[in-house]
């Protein structure tokens, strides 16, 4: 992933889970032990067991460059329950301008 683009996540679940069945959820971004990117599941597009998210250019320019950012899905259905992804590592590239363009 680049600083200061604005990627889309993409996130597929086993086939028996149905996303659109979870109350609430978030994707969550981080770089050492803080959370840059807080992401809540109404902010991103749910179908079926695949999950769509788009970052804006202002919050990828809050990840540092030349490190590793961690991603992390976690959901919530309407009885309590929670599930969590494994946790993805991807590393952050930088861009030569700083800036959104």
């Amino acid at each position: 992933m680049l600083r200061g683009t604005t990627p889309t996540l993409h996130f597929t679940i086993l086939d028996s889970v149905d996303l659109t069945q979870f109350a609430d959820g978030w994707v969550s971004l981080s770089q050492g032990a803080k959370i840059i990117i807080d992401k809540r599941l109404s902010e991103c597009e749910c179908v079926y067991n695949t999950l769509s998210i788009k970052l804006t250019q202002e919050e990828t320019l809050r990840l540092s460059s030349g490190s590793y950012t961690r991603i992390q899905l976690r959901l919530r259905d309407s009885q309590g329950n929670a599930l969590a992804s494994n946790i993805i590592t991807v590393e952050t590239g930088e861009i030569l301008k700083d800036g959104v363009i």
